[in-house]
Protein backbone atom coordinates (compact mmCIF):
# COMPACT_ATOMS: atom_id res chain seq x y z
CA UNK A 1 0.00 0.00 0.00
CA UNK A 2 2.89 2.57 1.10
CA UNK A 3 4.62 1.53 -2.46
CA UNK A 4 1.21 2.74 -4.06
CA UNK A 5 0.91 5.86 -2.49
CA UNK A 6 4.71 6.59 -3.05
CA UNK A 7 3.50 6.17 -6.88
CA UNK A 8 0.90 8.30 -6.55
CA UNK A 9 2.86 10.91 -4.64
CA UNK A 10 5.41 10.61 -7.91
CA UNK A 11 2.86 10.86 -10.29
CA UNK A 12 1.20 14.49 -8.47
CA UNK A 13 4.89 16.16 -8.17
CA UNK A 14 5.39 15.74 -11.78
CA UNK A 15 2.21 16.78 -12.82
CA UNK A 16 3.06 19.62 -10.78
CA UNK A 17 6.39 20.58 -12.04
CA UNK A 18 4.75 20.34 -15.30
CA UNK A 19 1.91 22.83 -14.79
CA UNK A 20 4.37 24.90 -12.70
CA UNK A 21 6.85 24.95 -16.12
CA UNK A 22 4.55 25.50 -18.14
CA UNK A 23 3.79 28.99 -19.70
CA UNK A 24 0.49 30.74 -18.50
CA UNK A 25 -2.03 31.36 -21.64
CA UNK A 26 -0.83 35.21 -21.26
CA UNK A 27 2.82 34.55 -22.25
CA UNK A 28 1.90 31.28 -24.02
CA UNK A 29 0.20 33.46 -26.91
CA UNK A 30 0.90 36.39 -28.09
CA UNK A 31 -1.86 38.80 -29.26
CA UNK A 32 -1.85 39.62 -33.09
CA UNK A 33 -2.04 42.86 -34.18
CA UNK A 34 -3.18 43.18 -38.01
CA UNK A 35 -2.15 46.48 -39.09
CA UNK A 36 -4.09 47.48 -42.75
CA UNK A 37 -2.20 50.02 -44.95
CA UNK A 38 -1.06 50.83 -48.23
CA UNK A 39 2.21 51.59 -47.41
CA UNK A 40 4.59 48.65 -48.07
CA UNK A 41 3.81 49.23 -51.64
CA UNK A 42 4.88 52.82 -51.78
CA UNK A 43 8.25 53.17 -49.43
CA UNK A 44 9.28 49.06 -50.15
CA UNK A 45 8.89 45.96 -47.92
CA UNK A 46 12.64 46.25 -46.30
CA UNK A 47 11.57 49.48 -44.45
CA UNK A 48 7.97 47.84 -43.23
CA UNK A 49 10.06 44.84 -41.98
CA UNK A 50 12.18 47.17 -39.97
CA UNK A 51 9.50 48.51 -38.34
CA UNK A 52 7.85 45.27 -37.88
CA UNK A 53 10.87 44.22 -35.81
CA UNK A 54 11.32 47.10 -33.79
CA UNK A 55 7.89 47.50 -32.71
CA UNK A 56 8.05 43.44 -32.09
CA UNK A 57 11.19 43.92 -29.79
CA UNK A 58 9.78 46.81 -27.83
CA UNK A 59 6.48 44.51 -27.46
CA UNK A 60 7.61 40.98 -27.08
CA UNK A 61 3.96 39.85 -26.61
CA UNK A 62 2.45 41.40 -29.87
CA UNK A 63 2.83 39.89 -33.33
CA UNK A 64 2.77 42.39 -35.93
CA UNK A 65 1.25 41.49 -38.78
CA UNK A 66 1.20 43.68 -42.28
CA UNK A 67 -1.63 43.44 -44.65
CA UNK A 68 -1.08 45.39 -47.59
CA UNK A 69 -3.66 47.27 -49.84
CA UNK A 70 -3.44 49.19 -53.11
CA UNK A 71 -4.27 53.09 -52.32
CA UNK A 72 -6.95 53.11 -55.34
CA UNK A 73 -10.18 51.65 -53.94
CA UNK A 74 -8.58 51.50 -50.16
CA UNK A 75 -11.61 53.00 -48.97
CA UNK A 76 -14.08 51.26 -49.95
CA UNK A 77 -12.57 47.89 -49.37
CA UNK A 78 -12.63 49.30 -45.65
CA UNK A 79 -16.00 49.97 -45.19
CA UNK A 80 -16.64 46.58 -47.07
CA UNK A 81 -14.37 44.42 -44.52
CA UNK A 82 -16.08 46.24 -41.84
CA UNK A 83 -19.98 45.16 -43.29
CA UNK A 84 -18.32 42.02 -43.27
CA UNK A 85 -17.03 41.76 -39.43
CA UNK A 86 -13.42 41.81 -40.70
CA UNK A 87 -11.95 44.87 -40.38
CA UNK A 88 -7.93 45.02 -39.00
CA UNK A 89 -7.41 46.12 -35.74
CA UNK A 90 -5.29 49.07 -36.86
CA UNK A 91 -6.73 51.01 -39.70
CA UNK A 92 -4.47 53.41 -41.53
CA UNK A 93 -7.10 56.05 -43.13
CA UNK A 94 -6.46 59.41 -44.73
CA UNK A 95 -7.64 63.19 -43.20
CA UNK A 96 -10.49 62.81 -45.54
CA UNK A 97 -12.49 59.20 -43.60
CA UNK A 98 -11.93 59.95 -39.81
CA UNK A 99 -15.27 61.62 -39.83
CA UNK A 100 -17.27 59.59 -42.46
CA UNK A 101 -15.37 56.25 -40.41
CA UNK A 102 -16.52 57.32 -37.05
CA UNK A 103 -19.98 57.87 -37.86
CA UNK A 104 -19.99 54.81 -39.28
CA UNK A 105 -19.05 53.60 -36.23
CA UNK A 106 -15.99 52.01 -37.62
CA UNK A 107 -13.29 53.63 -35.64
CA UNK A 108 -12.66 53.20 -31.69
CA UNK A 109 -12.52 56.60 -29.94
CA UNK A 110 -8.74 56.99 -28.80
CA UNK A 111 -9.81 59.45 -25.62
CA UNK A 112 -9.47 57.24 -22.61
CA UNK A 113 -5.46 56.20 -23.77
CA UNK A 114 -4.56 59.74 -24.72
CA UNK A 115 -5.80 60.69 -20.97
CA UNK A 116 -3.71 58.57 -19.28
CA UNK A 117 -0.35 60.08 -21.71
CA UNK A 118 1.90 62.31 -20.51
CA UNK A 119 1.22 65.50 -21.44
CA UNK A 120 4.40 65.91 -24.01
CA UNK A 121 2.99 63.40 -25.71
CA UNK A 122 0.53 65.01 -27.10
CA UNK A 123 2.31 68.59 -26.89
CA UNK A 124 4.59 67.08 -29.80
CA UNK A 125 1.36 66.41 -31.87
CA UNK A 126 0.73 68.89 -34.40
CA UNK A 127 -2.48 71.30 -33.27
CA UNK A 128 -3.85 70.08 -36.75
CA UNK A 129 -4.25 66.88 -35.77
CA UNK A 130 -5.74 67.35 -32.40
CA UNK A 131 -9.25 68.19 -34.11
CA UNK A 132 -12.11 65.94 -32.90
CA UNK A 133 -15.17 64.88 -34.80
CA UNK A 134 -17.75 65.16 -32.59
CA UNK A 135 -16.10 65.80 -29.13
CA UNK A 136 -13.96 62.54 -30.14
CA UNK A 137 -10.27 61.99 -31.02
CA UNK A 138 -10.28 58.84 -33.28
CA UNK A 139 -6.50 59.06 -34.60
CA UNK A 140 -3.33 59.98 -34.38
CA UNK A 141 -0.60 60.77 -37.33
CA UNK A 142 1.88 58.46 -38.82
CA UNK A 143 2.89 61.45 -41.43
CA UNK A 144 1.86 65.04 -41.59
CA UNK A 145 2.94 67.11 -44.65
CA UNK A 146 1.38 69.61 -47.18
CA UNK A 147 1.02 70.15 -50.70
CA UNK A 148 3.54 72.43 -52.38
CA UNK A 149 5.25 71.92 -55.91
CA UNK A 150 7.97 69.62 -57.14
CA UNK A 151 9.56 71.08 -60.52
CA UNK A 152 11.70 69.44 -63.12
CA UNK A 153 15.43 71.34 -63.15
CA UNK A 154 16.61 69.84 -65.99
CA UNK A 155 13.46 70.95 -68.21
CA UNK A 156 13.82 74.46 -66.47
CA UNK A 157 17.25 74.74 -67.25
CA UNK A 158 16.69 73.64 -71.16
CA UNK A 159 14.18 76.21 -71.09
CA UNK A 160 16.66 79.16 -69.48
CA UNK A 161 14.32 79.44 -66.12
CA UNK A 162 16.43 80.02 -63.37
CA UNK A 163 13.81 79.00 -60.72
CA UNK A 164 10.29 78.39 -59.92
CA UNK A 165 7.10 80.55 -60.16
CA UNK A 166 6.33 82.54 -56.91
CA UNK A 167 2.64 83.93 -58.29
CA UNK A 168 0.10 82.31 -60.53
CA UNK A 169 0.68 84.80 -63.42
CA UNK A 170 4.37 83.59 -63.23
CA UNK A 171 2.90 80.29 -63.10
CA UNK A 172 1.20 80.66 -66.45
CA UNK A 173 4.24 82.22 -67.92
CA UNK A 174 6.61 79.62 -66.95
CA UNK A 175 3.85 77.12 -68.27
CA UNK A 176 3.95 78.38 -71.85
CA UNK A 177 7.60 78.40 -72.24
CA UNK A 178 8.80 75.25 -71.46
CA UNK A 179 5.29 73.25 -72.97
CA UNK A 180 6.50 71.52 -75.99
CA UNK A 181 4.50 69.37 -77.59
CA UNK A 182 6.52 68.11 -80.56
CA UNK A 183 8.90 67.01 -77.29
CA UNK A 184 5.79 65.49 -75.64
CA UNK A 185 6.87 68.07 -72.74
CA UNK A 186 4.15 69.45 -70.80
CA UNK A 187 4.05 72.01 -67.94
CA UNK A 188 1.43 70.47 -65.33
CA UNK A 189 -0.43 67.49 -64.45
CA UNK A 190 -4.27 68.66 -64.31
CA UNK A 191 -5.65 65.35 -62.24
CA UNK A 192 -9.46 65.11 -62.48
CA UNK A 193 -10.24 61.33 -62.10
CA UNK A 194 -13.29 60.55 -59.69
CA UNK A 195 -10.54 57.90 -57.91
CA UNK A 196 -9.13 58.75 -55.50
CA UNK A 197 -11.29 61.27 -54.53
CA UNK A 198 -7.99 62.95 -52.90
CA UNK A 199 -7.01 64.30 -55.88
CA UNK A 200 -8.83 67.72 -54.96
CA UNK A 201 -6.28 67.91 -52.05
CA UNK A 202 -3.68 68.63 -55.06
CA UNK A 203 -4.62 70.81 -57.83
CA UNK A 204 -8.41 72.48 -56.79
CA UNK A 205 -8.92 73.39 -52.96
CA UNK A 206 -5.07 75.25 -52.53
CA UNK A 207 -5.95 77.12 -55.44
CA UNK A 208 -9.37 77.74 -53.50
CA UNK A 209 -7.42 79.39 -50.63
CA UNK A 210 -5.18 80.99 -52.42
CA UNK A 211 -7.79 82.94 -54.16
CA UNK A 212 -8.82 83.80 -50.57
CA UNK A 213 -11.48 81.65 -50.70
CA UNK A 214 -12.69 78.74 -47.68
CA UNK A 215 -14.61 75.44 -48.21
CA UNK A 216 -17.20 75.44 -45.58
CA UNK A 217 -17.87 78.31 -43.14
CA UNK A 218 -17.14 77.06 -39.77
CA UNK A 219 -19.79 78.70 -38.13
CA UNK A 220 -22.38 77.79 -39.90
CA UNK A 221 -21.54 74.50 -41.27
CA UNK A 222 -22.64 75.15 -45.02
CA UNK A 223 -20.49 75.55 -48.23
CA UNK A 224 -18.82 78.93 -49.31
CA UNK A 225 -16.34 77.22 -52.05
CA UNK A 226 -18.96 78.93 -54.41
CA UNK A 227 -18.02 82.44 -54.12
CA UNK A 228 -16.48 85.04 -56.53
CA UNK A 229 -13.13 83.45 -55.29
CA UNK A 230 -13.93 79.93 -55.82
CA UNK A 231 -15.12 80.86 -59.25
CA UNK A 232 -11.47 83.08 -59.80
CA UNK A 233 -9.55 79.57 -58.88
CA UNK A 234 -11.14 77.08 -60.62
CA UNK A 235 -11.51 79.36 -64.01
CA UNK A 236 -7.86 79.72 -63.77
CA UNK A 237 -7.11 76.03 -63.26
CA UNK A 238 -9.55 75.51 -66.01
CA UNK A 239 -7.69 78.13 -67.93
CA UNK A 240 -4.12 75.98 -68.18
CA UNK A 241 -6.51 73.13 -69.81
CA UNK A 242 -7.90 74.91 -72.29
CA UNK A 243 -7.30 78.07 -72.47
CA UNK A 244 -3.39 77.61 -72.35
CA UNK A 245 -3.18 73.98 -73.71
CA UNK A 246 -0.03 73.27 -71.18
CA UNK A 247 -1.32 70.13 -69.24
CA UNK A 248 -0.89 66.43 -69.92
CA UNK A 249 -3.68 65.22 -71.86
CA UNK A 250 -6.15 63.00 -70.37
CA UNK A 251 -6.93 64.95 -67.28
CA UNK A 252 -10.36 63.98 -66.84
CA UNK A 253 -8.46 60.23 -66.36
CA UNK A 254 -5.28 61.03 -64.72
CA UNK A 255 -5.23 61.06 -60.72
CA UNK A 256 -2.72 60.59 -58.31
CA UNK A 257 -0.54 57.14 -59.84
CA UNK A 258 -0.69 58.99 -63.41
CA UNK A 259 0.44 62.40 -62.15
CA UNK A 260 3.62 60.45 -60.08
CA UNK A 261 4.20 58.85 -63.23
CA UNK A 262 4.05 61.35 -65.79
CA UNK A 263 6.47 63.56 -63.55
CA UNK A 264 8.26 60.62 -62.93
CA UNK A 265 8.80 60.10 -66.17
CA UNK A 266 10.65 63.35 -66.67
CA UNK A 267 7.95 64.81 -69.43
CA UNK A 268 6.14 67.61 -66.74
CA UNK A 269 8.08 70.62 -65.45
CA UNK A 270 5.36 70.88 -62.69
CA UNK A 271 3.43 69.22 -59.94
CA UNK A 272 1.36 69.76 -57.25
CA UNK A 273 2.21 67.07 -54.52
CA UNK A 274 3.24 66.09 -50.76
CA UNK A 275 6.52 65.24 -49.00
CA UNK A 276 4.93 61.93 -49.12
CA UNK A 277 5.85 62.12 -52.89
CA UNK A 278 9.70 62.07 -52.38
CA UNK A 279 9.94 58.33 -51.70
CA UNK A 280 7.54 57.59 -54.69
CA UNK A 281 9.42 59.74 -56.66
CA UNK A 282 12.56 57.52 -55.72
CA UNK A 283 11.24 54.43 -56.84
CA UNK A 284 9.82 55.45 -59.83
CA UNK A 285 13.15 57.14 -61.05
CA UNK A 286 15.98 57.69 -58.92
CA UNK A 287 18.00 59.93 -61.28
CA UNK A 288 15.22 62.20 -61.87
CA UNK A 289 16.12 65.85 -61.15
CA UNK A 290 14.01 68.01 -59.39
CA UNK A 291 13.54 70.08 -56.46
CA UNK A 292 10.32 71.20 -54.41
CA UNK A 293 9.08 74.83 -53.80
CA UNK A 294 6.88 77.02 -51.82
CA UNK A 295 3.54 76.75 -53.73
CA UNK A 296 2.67 79.99 -56.37
CA UNK A 297 0.94 83.02 -54.59
CA UNK A 298 -2.74 83.92 -56.07
CA UNK A 299 -4.21 86.83 -54.14
CA UNK A 300 -2.67 84.80 -50.59
CA UNK A 301 -0.78 82.13 -49.86
CA UNK A 302 -2.63 78.83 -49.12
CA UNK A 303 -2.36 75.03 -49.15
CA UNK A 304 -4.17 71.64 -47.92
CA UNK A 305 -2.59 69.46 -45.34
CA UNK A 306 -3.28 66.06 -45.57
CA UNK A 307 -1.07 63.05 -43.61
CA UNK A 308 -2.05 59.44 -42.84
CA UNK A 309 -3.71 58.44 -39.89
CA UNK A 310 -3.52 55.28 -37.78
CA UNK A 311 -6.90 54.15 -36.15
CA UNK A 312 -7.63 51.51 -33.84
CA UNK A 313 -11.02 49.49 -35.24
CA UNK A 314 -14.27 48.67 -33.03
CA UNK A 315 -13.31 45.10 -34.50
CA UNK A 316 -9.72 44.75 -33.16
CA UNK A 317 -9.18 41.80 -31.26
CA UNK A 318 -7.38 43.11 -28.84
CA UNK A 319 -7.53 46.63 -28.56
CA UNK A 320 -4.70 47.55 -26.27
CA UNK A 321 -2.76 45.66 -28.41
CA UNK A 322 -3.67 47.86 -31.41
CA UNK A 323 -3.37 50.64 -29.48
CA UNK A 324 0.07 50.14 -28.50
CA UNK A 325 0.48 49.96 -31.66
CA UNK A 326 -0.61 53.25 -32.59
CA UNK A 327 1.12 55.18 -30.07
CA UNK A 328 4.31 53.45 -31.18
CA UNK A 329 4.05 54.64 -34.63
CA UNK A 330 3.20 57.82 -33.64
CA UNK A 331 5.89 57.90 -30.73
CA UNK A 332 9.07 59.37 -30.89
CA UNK A 333 11.01 56.15 -31.69
CA UNK A 334 8.39 54.65 -34.46
CA UNK A 335 7.56 58.05 -35.98
CA UNK A 336 11.06 58.52 -36.49
CA UNK A 337 12.03 55.36 -37.95
CA UNK A 338 8.80 56.29 -40.50
CA UNK A 339 10.27 59.67 -40.82
CA UNK A 340 14.17 58.41 -41.96
CA UNK A 341 13.24 55.35 -44.04
CA UNK A 342 9.94 57.48 -45.87
CA UNK A 343 11.08 60.65 -45.94
CA UNK A 344 7.72 62.02 -45.34
CA UNK A 345 7.15 64.60 -43.10
CA UNK A 346 6.76 63.61 -39.29
CA UNK A 347 3.49 63.41 -37.49
CA UNK A 348 5.99 64.77 -34.58
CA UNK A 349 7.23 68.56 -33.79
CA UNK A 350 10.18 66.82 -31.95
CA UNK A 351 11.20 64.21 -34.93
CA UNK A 352 10.50 67.49 -37.24
CA UNK A 353 13.23 69.38 -35.38
CA UNK A 354 15.82 66.50 -35.50
CA UNK A 355 19.27 66.83 -37.38
CA UNK A 356 18.07 64.18 -40.00
CA UNK A 357 14.95 65.96 -40.92
CA UNK A 358 16.54 69.68 -41.01
CA UNK A 359 19.61 68.52 -43.22
CA UNK A 360 17.04 67.33 -45.76
CA UNK A 361 17.14 69.73 -48.44
CA UNK A 362 14.05 68.63 -50.17
CA UNK A 363 11.55 69.22 -47.42
CA UNK A 364 12.27 72.34 -46.45
CA UNK A 365 10.00 73.66 -48.73
CA UNK A 366 7.18 72.10 -46.87
CA UNK A 367 8.44 73.13 -43.93
CA UNK A 368 8.42 76.76 -45.33
CA UNK A 369 4.89 76.05 -46.63
CA UNK A 370 3.47 74.76 -43.43
CA UNK A 371 4.10 78.36 -41.58
CA UNK A 372 2.21 80.43 -44.58
CA UNK A 373 -1.35 81.83 -43.98
CA UNK A 374 -4.03 79.51 -45.32
CA UNK A 375 -1.93 75.95 -44.30
CA UNK A 376 -5.53 74.64 -43.43
CA UNK A 377 -6.83 70.62 -42.95
CA UNK A 378 -10.72 71.05 -44.07
CA UNK A 379 -11.34 67.17 -44.35
CA UNK A 380 -11.54 66.68 -40.68
CA UNK A 381 -14.54 68.77 -40.58
CA UNK A 382 -16.20 66.65 -43.28
CA UNK A 383 -18.60 64.25 -42.61
CA UNK A 384 -18.40 62.73 -45.69
CA UNK A 385 -15.36 63.91 -47.30
CA UNK A 386 -15.24 61.19 -49.92
CA UNK A 387 -18.50 61.85 -51.72
CA UNK A 388 -17.88 65.62 -50.80
CA UNK A 389 -14.65 65.70 -52.88
CA UNK A 390 -16.16 63.23 -55.35
CA UNK A 391 -19.45 65.81 -56.33
CA UNK A 392 -16.83 68.60 -56.62
CA UNK A 393 -14.38 66.76 -58.69
CA UNK A 394 -17.26 65.90 -60.83
CA UNK A 395 -18.45 69.70 -61.58
CA UNK A 396 -14.90 70.84 -62.25
CA UNK A 397 -15.06 68.14 -64.52
CA UNK A 398 -18.16 69.71 -66.10
CA UNK A 399 -16.21 73.34 -66.51
CA UNK A 400 -13.84 71.37 -68.66
CA UNK A 401 -15.79 70.07 -70.78
CA UNK A 402 -17.57 72.61 -71.26
CA UNK A 403 -21.14 72.04 -69.91
CA UNK A 404 -21.14 74.36 -67.11
CA UNK A 405 -19.64 77.68 -65.98
CA UNK A 406 -17.41 78.12 -63.16
CA UNK A 407 -19.83 80.13 -61.13
CA UNK A 408 -22.92 77.44 -62.09
CA UNK A 409 -20.92 74.13 -61.61
CA UNK A 410 -19.95 75.24 -57.95
CA UNK A 411 -23.28 76.55 -56.79
CA UNK A 412 -24.63 73.03 -57.77
CA UNK A 413 -21.92 71.65 -56.00
CA UNK A 414 -22.74 73.57 -52.86
CA UNK A 415 -26.36 72.57 -53.16
CA UNK A 416 -24.90 68.58 -53.12
CA UNK A 417 -22.30 69.64 -49.86
CA UNK A 418 -25.25 71.17 -48.01
CA UNK A 419 -27.55 68.03 -48.13
CA UNK A 420 -24.73 65.81 -46.74
CA UNK A 421 -23.77 69.23 -44.25
CA UNK A 422 -27.38 69.80 -43.17
CA UNK A 423 -27.41 67.88 -39.99
CA UNK A 424 -24.32 69.06 -38.23
CA UNK A 425 -25.54 72.29 -39.83
CA UNK A 426 -26.15 75.80 -37.11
Amino acid sequence: MSRLIRMFAVMILAVAVVVAMAPTGASAAKAEVKWSQWKTTEVGEKLMNELKAAFEKENPDITLTLADSPFTGFHDKAITLFQAQKSADVLLVQVDWVAEFADLGILEPLDSWLAKEPKEYMDNIPTTFQQKWQGKQYYLPLHSGCVALYWNTEIFKNAGIAGPPKTWEEYVAIAKKVTNLEKKIFATTATLQIEPPTNMTYDIYPLIFQAGGSLIDEKTNKAVFNSPAGVKAIQWYVDLINKHKVAVPGVLSNGEKEKRANFGAGNVAMMFEGPWGIPIQKQLNPNLKYDIATLPKGMTTGTVVRGSLNTVTTQAQNKEAAWKLVRWLSGPVGNEMWSKGSGDFPGRKDVAEKPFYKENKLVQAFVQQMLLPNARSPFLGMPNAVQMNKIITTEVQNVVQGKKNAKKALDDAAVEWNKILAKYQK
